[in-house]
């Protein structure tokens, strides 16, 4: 993987992969980029289709930096880890790619940049357009807690073994939860312009309903997968919707 030093001197990591308009693809909350594109083969895809895919470890994830202190963690800060990379890489933006986590993030990216010719958000519903909604952010902040804490309660057991097995850190994860696990209102998402598909598995309603999402967003249209929140990823046909929209 290549690196830089994002806007605060945090080191983030990215796969650059084949060549091409270049398409941003981002990862899920405790995951990392070869977890959810590259071992589903979704990235080969892409590029096989005739783009370059970045793909980059969000901080405090996979191989990126984990930064410490008070200012490490300020609002939005994985979407200005991606105006960062874009910044980078000097090439402009042909599209972004979301997956849950990723999702959220492409959609505050898009909200401050208005940059790229296409936008697809994968694995959220419409719960994401309302910024009042906390579940889910509740639920990540408990079981990282608990882990922090030593108890022994299934969800704590859950997120540990995701740092394990992604390379992340529970330090990484609340950082970037309270950060950047931000929810883009609906009276923002109608200002979008952007050519959008939302894209979930017929059984993932972890985070609403997606083809609710399609009709808050102008011009969005939305496409249904097998799986649910964790395995759609593993669906053919989410790679085939990707490609087709970009």
């Amino acid at each position: 993987m290549k690196s830089f030093s994002s806007f605060d001197g945090t080191k983030i990591a990215y796969h650059d992969l084949g060549d091409g308009p270049l398409v941003l693809m981002l990862h899920g909350f405790s995951g990392n980029a070869h977890m959810n594109y590259v071992a589903p083969g979704i990235a080969d895809k892409v590029v096989s289709a005739g783009y370059r895919a970045i793909l980059p470890d969000f901080r405090g994830h996979g191989a990126s930096e984990c930064p410490s202190g008070d200012r490490a963690w300020p609002r939005d800060a994985a979407a200005r880890d991606q105006i960062a990379l874009l910044n980078h890489l000097e090439t402009d933006l042909h599209a972004i790619i979301g997956y849950s986590f990723g999702s959220i993030v492409a959609l505050r990216l898009h909200l401050l940049t208005r940059l790229g010719k296409k936008l697809i958000i994968g694995g959220v519903g419409h719960v994401v357009a309302d910024e009042w909604d906390t579940r889910r952010n509740d639920a990540f902040r408990k079981a990282i807690e608990e882990a922090q804490a030593g108890q022994d309660t299934p969800e704590a057991a859950a997120i540990l073994e995701r740092a394990r097995l992604t390379g992340g850190t529970l330090e990484g994860y609340l950082g970037a939860m309270m950060s950047s696990r931000v929810y883009t209102p609906a009276d923002l998402l109608a200002t979008f312009r952007i050519p959008t598909c939302v894209i979930t598995g017929d059984k993932d309603f972890d985070n609403g309903s997606g083809e609710k999402l399609a009709e808050i967003i102008p011009s969005a249209v939305y496409r249904q997968v097998k799986g649910d929140h964790i395995t759609a990823v593993g669906d053919p046909a989410l790679s085939e919707a990707i490609v087709e929209f970009l």
